[in-house]
């Protein structure tokens, strides 16, 4: 018990002696698992004792306000929170609350942020600047990409001395965030370019690539059209060499005609579409076919026709079929001494 009356009193006795000369009291070495939690804490508990009016507290952690103000290219200050100094209660009441401060840390965009070191993110912030005595203030800037730390302020100050420190480290530095801000507005504006670019490089692509598509099923096309002409010229040469054929054969069907003045003879005249006129006797014992094959040999006649009488208009059984291989005489077909015909092409 004596141990510790005189342990404790000797801490006492340290901590008001470095109180009165400036000097940081004991650190915590505490790990703590909530930075925010300890951001969080000592705003509301500052506010509990000072009141609201201060600038405007960053609620992150440390990491993550450095985050935030390298990423929006802004002023972040830090302020390092000591209960045990003897300026502290009077640098929170007369400059942090005060609204000229308030004004000036608002005006230039600055982010603030605070915690006591005494808490385990302070701590960690406190053993990162290595600050000498207290109130503290830091200002840090983006630099060549890095967050560096460009005005250290330690010590009581007054309202006016702080807002004029404020309004000088801005000026002085500010080139540093308007070389960042050029920096990544051409960083963007290369990104913006070469997206663009890519974008065009794709749409030309695609473009390309539907143009080609669309040629190769054109090609397509015209090749199956090519086939299938191909396919007709083909078959109406078979067709015609299959009519030649035909007419070769036939026409050594057609029986001879009959001379002039023989009994049971027919006169008959054929009428072609194209105006030609054709003329033969035939008996009247011949067949219907022996006509048409007539007809089908001569040059000038189409390929498809019928023979049709005048009056009374009507179609001849003349061509053979499987249904009808046997066409009927002319005799059955009604004809007399002289018979006009008229070829009709089914064809035109």
């Amino acid at each position: 018990l004596p141990t510790r009356l005189i342990t404790g009193g000797l801490g006492a006795m340290w901590a008001f002696v470095t109180s009165l000369v400036g000097l940081p009291p004991p650190r915590q070495s505490t790990q703590s698992g909530d930075p925010r939690g300890d951001v969080a804490a000592f705003c509301a508990e500052w506010e509990h004792q000072y009141g609201t009016v201060h600038p405007v507290f960053n609620r992150g952690s440390y990491s993550q306000v450095l985050e935030e103000a390298k990423r929006e290219l802004k002023f972040l200050m830090v302020y390092l929170h000591c209960d045990e100094h003897q300026d502290t209660n009077r640098f929170c009441t007369e400059v942090l609350s005060n609204p000229l401060v308030v004004d000036q840390v608002a005006a230039n965009n600055i982010i603030f942020w605070g915690c006591k070191v005494s808490r385990p993110e302070g701590y960690r912030v406190s053993q990162a600047l290595r600050e000498n005595t207290y109130p503290f203030l830091a200002m840090i800037v983006l630099r060549q990409n890095r967050m560096v730390v460009v005005g250290r302020r330690e010590g009581m100050v007054q309202a006016d001395t702080l807002v004029q420190w404020v309004q000088d480290t801005v000026t002085d530095f500010e080139a540093f965030i308007v070389a960042a801000r050029a920096e990544r507005d051409e960083r963007n504006l290369d990104r913006e370019i070469r997206s663009e670019q890519e974008a065009a490089f794709a749409e030309t692509l695609r473009r390309d690539q539907e143009r080609e598509q669309r040629a190769r099923e054109q090609e397509e096309v015209d090749r199956k059209e090519e086939e299938e002409r191909e396919r007709l010229r083909r078959e109406e040469l078979d067709r015609k060499d299959m009519i030649v054929k035909m007419k070769i054969d036939l026409a050594a069907e057609i029986p001879e005609e009959p001379e002039v003045g023989m009994e049971d003879t027919v006169r008959v005249l054929i009428k072609l579409p194209g105006g030609q006129r054709l003329e033969r006797r035939f008996l009247l014992t011949h067949s219907l076919k022996h006509i048409y094959y007539f007809v089908f040999c001569h040059p000038d006649s189409p390929d498809q026709f019928d023979i049709v009488t005048n009056y009374p208009r009507r179609t001849l059984a003349c061509k053979p079929s499987q249904a009808q291989p046997n066409t009927p005489s002319l005799k059955e077909a009604g004809f007399g001494k002289s018979e006009m015909l008229f070829v009709a092409d089914l064809d035109s």
